[in-house]
């Protein structure tokens, strides 16, 4: 994947997808222990303001970790998985071996935590998406969501590894309690990652990436509803965050939305219009 700033106009012209992504530790925790992947681009720490860039033709890799264990381990456990999986993109992207993929950045913790005795027990949750001309890969582990809002509709594409009955009726979880995660554990265990394929994103369409720093403080029909009126990715992520922002900030919070550019209207003998 090739990342391109948004303001130059002669490689703007050449991108397929618009990406807005941002990550802060919230109103209420002291540090931020979230991971933000676009390409080989890794976010951490509080940002100002979302980035925000196109991707050139190609496959676009889109990860966000949140991390556990305190500020010190939860931060190491999120970077690390995001470092192992950026290196490994190019067999992350198939869907053949996605999973396998993810298992090793998996073991990469627990090998981490044999070397490090104050690492031991941190883990991180996993939400992924590979975007390409022909197909949508998507994949998560633990309770980040990955979510396509199309013709008015929001639809969740990842799977919660929650507790059953842990959401109420408004899609708000009851307690943060997990049936898997990425390390998390005093001991190896494996995960069984969600994958699912699907097709490309359409004119449109929006793909949303998120923590629960998000979902735990704004409600399925409130996401929808700003992503219908915002009119750009970075206008959807400042909505977004402002609005977990205003319901408390209580966690750290992370996103990222994708969008495919809008085509140009190309006229003959007058150009692009």
């Amino acid at each position: 994947m090739h990342l391109r700033d948004e303001s130059n106009d002669q490689r703007k012209k050449m991108a397929n997808w618009t990406i807005a992504a941002f990550t802060h530790r919230g109103r209420v925790r002291p540090h931020n222990e979230d991971a933000v992947a676009i390409g080989d681009h890794i976010l951490t720490g509080d940002m100002d303001s979302p980035l925000v860039i196109t991707a050139q033709t190609g496959c676009a890799l889109l990860l966000i970790a949140d991390g556990m264990g305190g500020h010190a381990q939860g931060a190491m456990a999120s970077r690390a998985v995001l470092d192992y999986l950026v290196a490994a993109a190019d067999r992350l992207s198939d869907p053949v071996f996605s999973a396998e993929v993810i298992e090793e950045a998996n073991q990469q913790l627990f090998k981490l935590m044999r070397e490090d005795e104050h690492a031991i027990g941190m883990g991180t949750t996993l939400v992924g998406a590979v975007l390409a001309a022909n197909r949508v890969v998507t994949f998560n582990v633990g309770d980040s969501r990955c979510y396509l809002f199309s013709a008015d509709q929001l639809v969740q594409l990842s799977q919660d590894d929650v507790p059953e009955g842990n959401t109420n009726q408004f899609g708000l979880r009851r307690s943060h309690a997990l049936t898997q995660a990425l390390g998390g554990s005093w001991f190896p265990t494996a995960v069984e990652p969600h994958i699912s394929v699907d097709p490309p994103l359409g004119a449109g369409e929006t793909l949303l990436l998120c923590s629960d720093g998000l979902t735990d403080m704004v409600d399925h029909q409130t996401i929808r509803n700003m992503l219908m009126t915002a009119e750009a990715p970075l206008q959807a992520a400042r909505t977004l965050v402002a609005e977990a922002f205003r319901s408390g900030g209580g966690d750290n919070v992370s996103l990222i939305i994708a969008q495919p550019l809008k085509p140009k209207l190309v006229i003959p003998g007058l150009g692009a219009a």
